[in-house]
């Protein structure tokens, strides 16, 4: 509802569909965003900001240098959702980080279940498409087995006093993105005027997210001048193809 009534309010509309590359007119004037459909859809400043599926080769060229410095990976973090004893009227409102059992991650939610997480994949250059991510029982498995260990007051993962031990709704996975040096890139694309990217966030992109998005607007409508009173120098993408 909220980006509807953006839309609504700026004019602006949606347009869904695969970016391949920036269009550029015979002088290399920034003129579009080119999609695998072959259509172009106008615009004179061309923003990424697609996660662990921020593609150096679209936003430089399959054989432009740096492509390589410039690869985003995503860490795979499974994750599962279980219901908490007493419902919504006993969630707590802190989120627990175990020190031990594998240091598991458990994020409490007002509608009385918590979500948990922990073990990261490696890096790597992301292959699975968006929305269609494996989901590996045996990590879910381990996730389950650690809360549970955790918060069972040393009656061990299969003790029924642990305040996880219900079955859990949902068992998901999903990628952060990262970029080689561990920083975010967020500015303009190196050697490509009107280009900009904001990815890498890695686990704080929820949090990072209101200062970024006011420094990238800020960037794209001075043309690169101005970053909203943001320093986003220490995330130029410049720095990993210097």
């Amino acid at each position: 509802m909220l980006c509807e009534a953006m839309f609504e309010k700026s004019g602006a509309a949606l347009v869904a569909g695969e970016v391949t590359g920036p269009e550029r007119d015979a002088s290399g004037k920034l003129i579009g965003a080119r999609l695998n459909s072959g259509d172009v859809v106008p615009c004179d400043a061309l923003l990424f900001c697609c996660g662990p599926w921020t593609d150096p080769k679209v936003m430089l060229g399959t054989d432009a240098a740096g492509a390589e410095a410039m690869q985003m990976y995503g860490v795979k973090y499974h994750s599962a959702v279980v219901p908490t004893p007493g419902g919504p009227e006993a969630s707590l409102s802190q989120a627990i980080f175990f020190d031990g059992c594998g240091d598991p991650e458990v994020y409490p939610r007002p509608d009385g279940t918590a979500y948990c997480t922990g073990f990261p994949d490696d890096a790597i250059t992301v292959t699975e498409r968006p929305g269609e991510e494996e989901v590996r029982p045996d990590s879910i498995a381990k996730i389950l087995s650690a809360v549970r260990a955790a918060s069972s007051g040393g009656g061990g993962p299969s003790s029924t006093s642990s305040a996880l031990s219900a079955a859990p709704t949902e068992e998901q996975a999903c990628y952060l993105p990262t970029t080689a040096d561990g920083l975010p890139m967020m500015g303009g694309v190196p050697g490509q005027k009107g280009c900009y990217v904001a990815a890498g966030h890695s686990c704080w992109g929820i949090l990072m997210g209101p200062a970024s998005g006011e420094a990238m607007a800020g960037l794209v409508a001075s043309g690169g001048k101005e970053s909203g009173g943001v320093n986003l120098g220490p995330f130029d993408p410049a720095r990993l193809v210097s």
